[in-house]
């Protein structure tokens, strides 16, 4: 009896290790399992998150963004200068291309740069006797590309001869290879500037705010120039002011150029010419027929 015992009790204990033995590798082949699909899990997010930020960047790069500007105005280009550099960096090398152009009035000096922070980007055209105005259109940046768009609008022959220039003021935190882009604008010839015989004497009495009226005579040149001649009726002597004058890009509106903070501008019409107001808007109401003053 005891001897049949005991076998049976090994056969028994075999079987219990086998068992365990078996438990144990299900287990150990289940966390293999396991950890193998955590990894998979693991690598793919890795993966799709690497994936996602690589195509951000890439739109990033490929996105254009605004960059802000300043247009610096009272500066001439040299006459000796053929071919300017789109990028300026100190000011020793922009003395090299510009002179100021320092007027009489607040609003008559150059404006200021700071070329430890700042650079600019500079753009003209050959000199001709053709009205060239040149003016900012856009400036942005995609990728290390900073992109500067800018029109260039042709009118009618002059007199004389220039050479329009436009400059630009940028922080120098915008890095980037500068590219300027030309755009043509093409002005209908028949304007004011082109259509009418405007030169001449222009004569009217102007409205007054404190007194009975503006007696003004104005004589537009072809050669660009003017002469204004202005009295306060009831009061004061005449004053007479002479300058050169602008048109503007459409060919309509003339601006006198003088050392008054407010401009004077004027929109030249058949037989007449009718003062603006100083953002170059029509002036409306009952007063309005006032404005013009009638060519002689």
């Amino acid at each position: 009896m005891s001897s049949i015992y005991t076998e049976n009790s090994t056969e028994y204990s075999v079987l219990i290790v086998k068992l365990n033995y078996d438990k144990k590798m299900r287990t150990l082949k289940f966390l293999g399992t396991l950890l193998l699909v955590i990894s998979l899990l693991v690598g793919c997010n890795f993966n799709n998150k690497k994936s996602k930020e690589v195509k951000e960047e890439a739109n990033e790069m490929n996105e254009s963004k605004v960059v802000i500007y300043k247009v610096a105005s009272r500066y001439f280009i040299k006459n000796d200068v053929t071919k300017l550099p789109s990028k300026i960096n100190s000011r020793e090398e922009f003395e090299k291309y510009f002179g100021a152009a320092t007027v009489m009035g607040e609003d008559g000096k150059p404006t200021p740069i700071d070329f430890e922070k700042e650079y600019i980007i500079a753009v003209t055209v050959e000199a001709s006797n053709k009205l060239i105005e040149l003016q900012p259109i856009s400036l942005t940046k995609t990728g290390e590309e900073i992109n500067f768009d800018y029109s260039v609008t042709e009118g009618g022959e002059t007199s004389y001869t220039s050479r329009p220039t436009l400059v630009i003021i940028v922080s120098k935190k915008i890095e980037g290879n500068i590219n300027v882009n030309p755009i043509k604008v093409v002005v209908d010839e028949h304007n004011a500037k082109n259509s009418l015989d405007w030169n001449g004497e222009y004569e009217g009495v102007l409205p007054c705010a404190d007194c009975e009226g503006i007696k003004t005579t104005i004589q537009l040149n072809d050669n660009g120039t003017y002469v204004m001649t202005t009295k306060y009726l009831g009061e004061g002597e005449e004053e007479t002011v002479e300058g050169n004058f602008e048109w503007d890009k459409t060919g309509t509106v003339v601006t006198l150029i003088n050392d008054e903070e407010e401009p004077y501008k004027l929109k030249v019409v058949e037989g007449a010419i009718q003062k603006l107001d100083i953002e170059g808007k029509e002036i409306t109401g009952e007063l309005a027929k006032l404005y013009f003053l009638q060519k002689k």
